[in-house]
């Protein structure tokens, strides 16, 4: 990752990581952009107004908010030398949502199973290249007018026709973990899948809060997919298995 210009805002004034101004960055261009779009009115201003604010945040490296709080995550270290990034526990969210399909566990997990087939029930991902081992690269669309964010993940916990859990490597953008399970129901006629994720929300609780205003939240998002992937299967116009 480059290093941010130097800003008149040296030392411990800075109190933003460099993960979370990249994002910041992201979502403050996105808001920007979005703004600009269809007639002015209240929201569009409240989008420009946020917009600046998070690419402000982003150029400086320092967060007005967070220094009312007390919050400081330019100092943290950077666990991704050692191949696993680490999720914060002081900022991590969990986040798990469930859904009963007619299906059996052995067709959910299969179609799961093959990445790339995941664009085709995830309304947020662009794309899933499978690569060497258990290791995945994805790219992700984020806001509107916004550039894509790519990481890399690996499957790190499989049993077959039951679970799969995975984390991000490489030091991602969005650091994060989660799994997926899959449990027979009524004789292994439904299947209850239960996705679990734990992330740091990107540009921090702040940008959490925005991405919830915004309808970008993770947890909608995989409700929304959860029901995508039911009515695939149960419709069997899925991607072939």
């Amino acid at each position: 990752m480059g290093q941010w210009p130097h800003s008149e805002l040296e030392g411990t004034s800075r109190n933003v990581g460099e993960k979370e101004r990249l994002v910041s960055g992201l979502i403050g261009g996105g808001l920007l952009l979005h703004s600009l779009k269809g007639p002015f009115s209240g929201l569009s201003a409240i989008k420009a107004l946020l917009g600046l604010a998070f690419v402000q945040r982003a150029f400086t490296g320092h967060c007005a908010a967070y220094e009312m709080l007390g919050m400081n995550t330019h100092d943290q270290a950077d666990t991704s030398a050692i191949g696993r990034p680490k999720i914060h526990s002081a900022r991590a969210i969990k986040i798990e949502r469930s859904i009963t399909i007619q299906r059996s566990a052995k067709d959910l997990y299969a179609f799961w199973r093959q990445l790339d087939n995941l664009p085709t029930i995830m309304s947020q991902v662009r794309s899933v290249e499978p690569r060497e081992g258990r290791r995945s690269h994805w790219v992700i669309n984020t806001l509107p007018g916004a550039p894509t964010v790519e990481w890399n993940a690996e499957i790190i916990n499989e049993v077959e026709n039951e679970r799969i859990g995975w984390t991000t490597v490489d030091g991602a953008t969005v650091e994060h973990a989660g799994s997926v399970r899959f449990t027979p129901l009524n004789d292994n006629r439904q299947t209850r899948v239960t996705v679990t994720l734990h992330y740091d929300p990107p540009a921090g609780a702040i940008g959490a809060a925005i991405a919830d205003l915004f309808g970008q939240e993770p947890g909608q998002k995989i409700a929304h997919d959860l029901e995508r992937f039911k009515e695939a299967m149960e419709s069997r116009t899925a991607v072939s298995q």
